[in-house]
């Protein structure tokens, strides 16, 4: 049962659906840096389908990558972008590894 102020599987689900085509939209005339702040969010968002979603388990490198995003990354797409996009491809970096130390093809 939720408790008051939580969001079922469903509605967060449909959050989730409603911020990507708006942000689809808000690309086509946003700021270059917008796009990929708006995917960085959308990960966030995905990273806590576990939450609300009883058969996925956490992945806490997921987790993880999530709270870089949200505390160090996002903060820098305004104060320095050229740091916040070398974060991105560091992501992108951890990301491989992570790929490989799984085996996922």
């Amino acid at each position: 049962m939720l408790r008051e102020g939580e969001k079922s599987g469903d509605e967060y689900l449909f959050e989730i659906g409603a911020f990507l085509i708006s942000s689809a939209k808000g690309c086509l005339w946003e700021p270059k840096l917008y796009g990929p702040l708006r995917l960085l969010t959308a990960f966030s968002k995905i990273a806590l389908l576990p939450d609300y979603v009883p058969c996925l388990k956490r992945d806490e490198f997921l987790l993880n990558l999530r709270e870089e995003i949200e505390e160090k990354i996002i903060p820098l797409v305004v104060s320095d972008p050229e740091k916040f996009e070398q974060l991105i491809k560091d992501l992108g970096m951890k990301l491989a590894k992570e790929i490989k130390k799984r085996k996922i093809k």
